[in-house]
């Protein structure tokens, strides 16, 4: 998905319910809210791909302290670990979220946020000299873009730009030579 996923998690996420808001960009959660991933105190595996979201978002240490022990933990400790944008009071979790959409969709241009989403996912794979020549190349792209030449113009105009660029129609296409980049199709 091109577009940034933001999770208003409002209440308790606890198994499947924490593992599908891992699959989201960007988390806002309830501080007196309870999470884990305690499939393992049921006498199962978690899932949802936790496996693989969890240690990238928290780092080893913290992923096997979650998944191995089963325990559960506060939107304070969510944060702390990395794991939540921002841990809030419940009734302020889902405003917060829609104050970041609204941002987005209004602040940033449509096609260098979904490379840059595209990148951050599959960049962690990668290594550094492959997302800096992706980097290179994605910026080239998007300066050539729409919405690249409004960014220029409202610059020096001195306002805020007007993006009016398109995702699916300014989507680079890749010769897919390169082994180690990824289809970004």
């Amino acid at each position: 998905m091109r577009k940034p996923v933001i999770a208003a998690v409002n209440g308790h996420a606890v198994g499947i319910g924490l593992a599908l808001a891992l699959q989201c960009d960007l988390r806002y959660m309830a501080r007196d809210a309870v999470y884990g991933l305690n499939q393992v105190r049921r006498g199962v595996v978690a899932d949802g791909y936790a496996h693989w979201t969890l240690p990238r978002l928290v780092g080893m240490a913290n992923a096997a302290d979650i998944m191995l022990t089963g325990r559960t933990f506060d939107g304070d400790e969510a944060k702390a670990m990395g794991l939540a944008n921002s841990s809030l009071p419940g009734g302020e979790v889902l405003p917060t979220a829609l104050a970041v959409a609204h941002d987005l969709a209004n602040g940033s241009a449509p096609l260098p946020v979904a490379l840059s989403k595209r990148l951050l996912w599959e960049g962690l794979g990668m290594t550094p000299t492959v997302v800096g020549q992706l980097e290179s190349e994605l910026n080239q792209h998007a300066t050539k873009s729409i919405d690249g030449g409004e960014a220029m113009a409202a610059f020096r105009d001195r306002r805020q730009p007007s993006w009016s660029g398109s995702v699916s129609t300014e989507w680079p296409a890749w010769d897919g030579a390169d082994r180690e980049r990824p289809s970004l199709d």
